[in-house]
C-alpha cells in the first residue's frame, strides 16, 4: 500500500508503510501531518489516526486535537520582551535604575521573559500529549517555532514574527552587552588580562 503525506503545502510520496514509520521516528511526520492512501478516497487524515502511527501505551490517552493547542505562551514570548524593555526604560527615566544597570537589566529581563514563555509553551505541548523534542530547540527560538509548526500544523505568522524579533531585537541587545566590556571588547580585554599575568 502506498502512502502520501503533506509537507509545507506539497504532496510527498509514494512511501511504503515502513517508510512512513521511519519518517515518524525521524520527526518529519508529526501527529497532525495529513496523510493519504487509496482506502481514504478523497479524504486526508492526520498521521496520528493512521495504521503506521506507533500505538499508544495502554492507559495513556492519545494527544489532544491540534485545534485545542493554544498559542498564548508564544504570543507572550513575542510581546512580553517589548513591554519588559519599556518597564525598564520607564524606571530608568524616573532615575530608579542607573543607565549602566538598565542596559544589562533590560537585556536580562527581556530574554528572561522570552525564554520562560517558550519553556511554558513546551510544557503545554507535553501536557497535551505531543513530543516537542529536547529543550535544546528553544536555544535558537526560530527553530523552536518551526519545529512547533511541524508538530501542531499551524503558527506560520508566529514563526515569521519570531525570526523578525530575533533579528531586530535580541541580536542587537546581545551586541549592546559587549559595549559594557572595557575598550576594544572581549578579545582586547582577554589579551590584556593574559599579558598582565
Amino acid at each position: 500500500m502506498s502512502w502520501f503525506y503533506e509537507e509545507h503545502g506539497a504532496r510527498k510520496g509514494p512511501v511504503t508503510a515502513d517508510g512512513m514509520k521511519a519518517l515518524v521516528t525521524e520527526g518529519i511526520i508529526g501527529h497532525s501531518t495529513l496523510c493519504w492512501t487509496e482506502s481514504f478516497g478523497g479524504e486526508w487524515h492526520p498521521a496520528g489516526s493512521c495504521v503506521f502511527w506507533p500505538p499508544q501505551p495502554e492507559g495513556v490517552p492519545p494527544a489532544l486535537p491540534t485545534s485545542l493547542i493554544s498559542n498564548r505562551w508564544l504570543w507572550l514570548s513575542l510581546i512580553g520582551p517589548f513591554f519588559g524593555g519599556m518597564v525598564i526604560g520607564i524606571l530608568e527615566g524616573f532615575g530608579l535604575i542607573p543607565e549602566f544597570a538598565s542596559n544589562i537589566g533590560s537585556t536580562i529581563f527581556r530574554i528572561g521573559i522570552f525564554y520562560c514563555a517558550l519553556i511554558m509553551d513546551r510544557r503545554s505541548l507535553l501536557a497535551a500529549g505531543f513530543r516537542p523534542g529536547t529543550m535544546l530547540w528553544i536555544l535558537l527560538p526560530p527553530l523552536y517555532f518551526w519545529r512547533r509548526i511541524q508538530i501542531v500544523g499551524h503558527g506560520m505568522l508566529l514563526f515569521f514574527l519570531s525570526v523578525l524579533l530575533f533579528l531586530c531585537e535580541f541580536l542587537p541587545a546581545l551586541t549592546n552587552v559587549w559595549h559594557i566590556l572595557p575598550d576594544g571588547g572581549l578579545s582586547s580585554y582577554v589579551s590584556r588580562r593574559s599579558y598582565d599575568l
